[in-house]
């Protein structure tokens, strides 16, 4: 190859560089005005947003309609429209309110304006059971009766909630039912009875009367009811099964241990001796330092396992079982005993013999009841 050859072969080199140079450069700055484009419209965003926050400040100091953000940040109190706002540092609350119209008992007006005096950032939402969406959504929330009250989260950070806790419970998806029950609200409507496959049960299944009772071996009322449902159930054994659902009441001393005895006994199948002899000696039972002892001593005497018993006694399990009939019967806003359920109807504190005859008679033989 000739020297004028190779001349010509570099120079068309030099020249196919300086081309991918100049491609190069050209794709570089279209990168950049492409970002200075972006950066410009950014900045023209930020400035319009700020201007037009100015903006609107002014239209609306001069025009006296409407509040920017910018106007009520450190607003206490703002008068508009005939309406006075007050700024809370509390969250708002929300509130669920369980009811139907046609139900006379289950007025809540009054108890949301009392709400509302406690809790200045609540919000109330109406949910009507008669609805198709408002019966899934009390179904989803364990809602066993109307009025009820339904809370969100947010109530637990208020003072309201921290001087009322314990008229709070834990509720399905991190929610809290307000027992307005045991603050004097009554109970309108129950929406569904307490089971009948649950409890200490007397009597078979094959039997037109279920008779629920609640009841706490502390409490005098009940004393005087059990006799009334015993005679009840052995006049009405072929049709009347009772279910005992023991509820202490946790605060009145030797009540917890009385009702897990009981439990205990039911364990060997002698609920009926051993339920008796608690309550002929509730006085002395619930005044006792020492009330174990005696509770042995009165299942000894019953001949029962003894050992058994003791374990029993002292063990977590019929513990469980009274806890959660304590929470049913929470549930079902019952602040009392002793309650009866008869056939879902219910019947709160003493009934006499004749009255509880009567109604058990009217579901045996609803014809000769309408005749008299």
């Amino acid at each position: 190859m000739s020297h004028t050859e190779n001349k010509k072969n570099t120079e068309k080199e030099n020249n196919l560089i300086s081309e991918d140079e100049v491609i190069l450069d050209g794709t570089e700055c279209d990168k950049l005005r492409k970002n200075n484009k972006t950066l410009i419209a950014i900045i023209i965003l930020l400035v319009g947003v700020a201007v037009g926050s100015f903006f609107v400040d002014i239209a609306q100091l001069f025009s006296g309609k409407g509040f920017s953000a910018r106007a009520l940040e450190d607003a206490q109190v703002v008068e508009y429209d005939g309406n006075t706002w007050v700024r809370y540092d509390d969250p708002k609350i929300v509130v669920d309110v369980f009811d139907a119209d046609d139900c006379e008992d289950c007025v809540t007006d009054e108890v949301l304006v009392r709400l509302r005096s406690l809790i200045p950032t609540l919000e109330a939402h109406r949910i009507d059971v008669r609805t198709d969406e408002g019966r899934q959504y009390a179904s989803d929330n364990d809602i066993k009766h109307i009025p009820a009250f339904l809370f969100n989260d947010n109530v637990i950070d208020s003072d309201f909630y921290q001087g009322a806790a314990v008229l709070f419970k834990d509720a399905p998806n991190n929610k809290y039912y307000f027992e307005a029950a045991n603050v004097g609200v009554p109970i309108g409507e129950y929406l569904e009875v307490p089971a009948i496959d649950t409890g200490i049960i007397v009597g078979n299944d094959e039997v037109k009367v279920s008779i629920v009772v609640f009841t706490d071996f502390a409490c005098t009322m009940c004393k005087t009811v059990d006799p009334i449902i015993a005679k009840i159930q052995e006049e009405f054994k072929d049709d009347v099964k009772v279910v005992v659902k023991v509820t202490p009441d946790v605060q009145q001393k030797n009540s917890m241990k009385l009702a897990m005895a009981v439990q205990c006994a039911n364990e060997q199948e002698v609920f009926d001796k051993y339920n008796a002899l608690l309550f002929t000696n509730q006085k002395t039972l619930i005044e006792t330092d020492d009330v174990n002892v005696t509770l042995v001593k009165y299942a000894t005497n019953l001949q029962l396992d003894t050992e058994k018993f003791e374990k029993c006694l002292d063990g977590t399990e019929q513990k469980e079982v009274i806890e959660g009939n304590i929470t049913e019967a929470s549930r079902f806003g019952i602040t009392g005993s002793p309650t009866l359920f008869i056939n879902g109807q219910p019947h709160v504190g003493v009934i006499t013999y004749e009255n509880l005859k009567t109604q058990i008679e009217s579901i045996i033989n609803p014809e000769e009841v309408i005749e008299e």
